[in-house]
Parts: C-alpha cells; sequence; structure tokens
C-alpha cells in the first residue's frame, strides 16, 4: 500500500461535502476548500509521531486539520499506544479519516486551531485557484507543479511564436508577477531581445509542445 492511493478515496469524501480539493500546495498532501474554509490533510499509512508533528505545522495555516491513514486491524485500534495517539489528537483539535474501501471520518476535527498566519493562507488560496488537479497527493517522487511553474507555462504559453512586451503579457494572463518571471527565467524558456520584448527559446517552445 502506498501513501498516494489514500489521495483519490480523500478526495472524494471531501467532494462529496461540496469541498473543491486540490493536492500538494505548500507541501500539505491535500487541501479541501469550500468558500475560505480551508482544510489539510496529511496522507500517512499509519498514525505516528511525523504525522501528527507534520499536521501540527499546518493548523495555522489552515481552519482545520486531519490525518488520512489505512484503517488499522482491530488489535491496533484497541491497543493502548493508538488510544494515547487518539487522545493526542483531540488535545490537538486534529481530525483522523481511515481509508479503506472509501474514507470515512473516524474522528472530527474539534477546530481548536491557533492564530492564523493570514498572509500564508492567501497564499494557500491563490495557489490552490491556480492549479487545476496538476498535483497527486502524499507522492514525494513526482516533482510537484507549483505556482510559479504553472504561471511560467501560462506565460510561455502565451507567447507562443510571437514576441511581446511583458505588459502585453501580463495584460492578457492576468499574471502580476509576469515581469519578475520573464526577468529571472529560472527555467531559461524566454529571451528578451531588448527593448522590452521577449520571445520564447527553443527550450521554451517545447512546454506545452507550444
Amino acid at each position: 500500500m502506498r501513501e498516494t492511493e489514500l489521495y483519490i478515496p480523500v478526495k472524494q469524501l471531501f467532494e462529496s461535502f461540496e469541498f473543491e480539493v486540490e493536492a500538494e500546495i505548500e507541501h500539505i498532501d491535500i487541501i479541501a476548500k469550500k468558500e475560505d474554509h480551508l482544510i489539510a490533510i496529511e496522507l500517512k499509512k499509519e498514525l505516528n509521531i511525523n504525522v501528527i508533528a507534520q499536521i501540527l505545522k499546518r493548523q495555522s495555516l489552515t481552519d482545520e486539520a486531519y490525518i488520512a491513514i489505512f484503517k488499522p486491524t482491530k488489535k491496533v485500534l484497541t491497543s493502548v499506544t493508538f488510544k494515547d495517539k487518539l487522545l493526542i489528537l483531540k488535545r490537538l483539535g486534529i481530525g483522523l479519516i481511515f481509508v479503506e474501501n472509501k474514507a470515512e471520518i473516524y474522528k472530527e476535527s474539534e477546530v481548536i486551531i491557533p492564530k492564523k498566519k493570514t498572509k500564508t493562507k492567501q497564499r494557500l488560496i491563490d495557489t490552490f485557484h491556480a492549479l487545476n488537479n496538476d498535483n497527486i497527493g502524499g507522492s514525494n517522487k513526482v516533482k510537484r507543479m507549483t505556482l510559479y511553474k504553472k504561471q511560467a507555462m501560462i506565460i510561455a504559453q502565451c507567447l507562443g511564436h510571437q514576441i511581446k512586451k511583458p505588459s502585453q503579457i501580463k495584460k492578457e494572463t492576468k499574471i502580476d508577477k509576469t515581469y519578475s518571471i520573464l526577468y529571472k527565467n529560472y527555467y531559461h524558456w524566454f529571451e528578451s531581445l531588448g527593448n522590452g520584448m521577449y520571445r520564447l527559446t527553443e527550450i521554451g517552445k517545447k512546454v506545452n509542445s507550444i
């Protein structure tokens, strides 16, 4: 069993509650969003101290926090160790989700959340809207689609085989950081022709088969 196998059932669970769901935003496995209410979900094969510490760090960024794991055996569920972990989750206000054939909430989040980091929360929301199911939750081996790369790809698509000014690209793409992305040219997709004009490099033309 792999952590990525948890993603689809958990995604379907929150979608059934009319949440929108995206994966791998700001190193959070899953973000579920309904209006401005955000829920962070970390995916792990089993409940351990590492994932508890991990989700604890996410609490100040979202309104609720959950851990999703594969459903433990009856022996594990009735063990003192597991009950102690549940007590910790309760005290921290962290919810728990079990995944077997489908995902179900075993313990609700009690929404005992520290003071919000509002700027980071807004960044999560902005990234959420910019992505379109580009990532799979729980995957550390697959390269994540970042907001920066997504915006660079949109700029590359806007350029196509044309030569344009940054102001024109910004107007067409609505990307505020157009100037910075073109200037820094992190992926070597863009070429400055002087006089404020840009075009794609040969590498850039390969982006999305432009």
